[in-house]
């Protein structure tokens, strides 16, 4: 691996971001391997496009991509991942739910030779900070659904922290505009037979819908949809 994509979309989040853009664009990577930085602004409505500009206005490496119209994660994504130009594409949420820090540590095993694909696992370690049992309890569900529909044996599904070969990502017809992304990915790489997988464990400090989490009840039930439509 020579090059990282880190693709960061970005809707509502003008409290974070600029700290988010910070810590990514600080990150040493190890093994001398370069990072590209790829912003989508999925047509944020709040203060989050001058945020993104008053960071990126001194560092005219990173990408910066407005869309004209709010289209959802899924999208925002998409077109990131047209964008990306290294061996291997991340996903960064524009929140401090994960450390970006971290993200060496989804490194290692392609480094090594062993695994093509790489999950961050936030329950592998057992540490979660003050989240709720309703999301944990769904958590665990669609995570279980997947492995049995996929044929996989994963631990955390509904991660953020993806690493895979951008080759692969960009060769996948995706259509998930939400965050029905995550099922979507997630099953169509479980049919690639000659992928091999991986999780490592990552920290994880959720937030609350009062502080900006987006994700809702009807999302979970689109993730089922996604996982029997997808994997079936």
């Amino acid at each position: 691996m020579n090059k990282l994509s880190i693709i960061i979309p970005v809707f509502n989040e003008e409290s974070t971001i600029f700290q988010v853009l910070d810590v990514v664009n600080n990150i040493e990577l190890n093994y001398g391997i370069e990072k590209e930085i790829i912003v989508v602004n999925d047509c944020s409505t709040d203060n989050s496009a001058n945020e993104i500009n008053r960071y990126c206005s001194n560092f005219s490496s990173i990408q910066v991509i407005n869309k004209p119209v709010n289209q959802g994660k899924g999208a925002a994504l998409h077109t990131g991942i047209q964008y990306a130009t290294g061996d291997y594409i991340i996903i960064q949420d524009a929140d401090l739910e994960l450390n970006p820090e971290e993200i060496n540590l989804l490194l290692e095993p392609v480094v090594n030779n062993e695994a093509d694909v790489v999950y961050g696992s936030r329950f592998l370690n057992g540490v979660v900070h003050d989240q709720n049992r309703l999301s944990r309890w769904a958590n665990l569900f669609l995570t279980k659904l997947s492995n049995i529909v996929f044929g996989i044996k994963i631990t955390d599904m509904e991660t953020c922290y993806k690493l895979v070969p951008t080759s692969v990502f960009k060769s996948l017809k995706l259509v998930e505009q939400r965050f029905g992304f995550e099922p979507e990915i997630t099953a169509k790489l479980a049919k690639i037979k000659s992928l091999r997988w991986k999780e490592v464990p990552i920290t994880y400090n959720p937030r609350n819908s009062q502080q900006g989490k987006k994700i809702g009840w009807k999302d979970g039930v689109r993730a089922v949809q996604c996982i029997l439509k997808y994997g079936l």
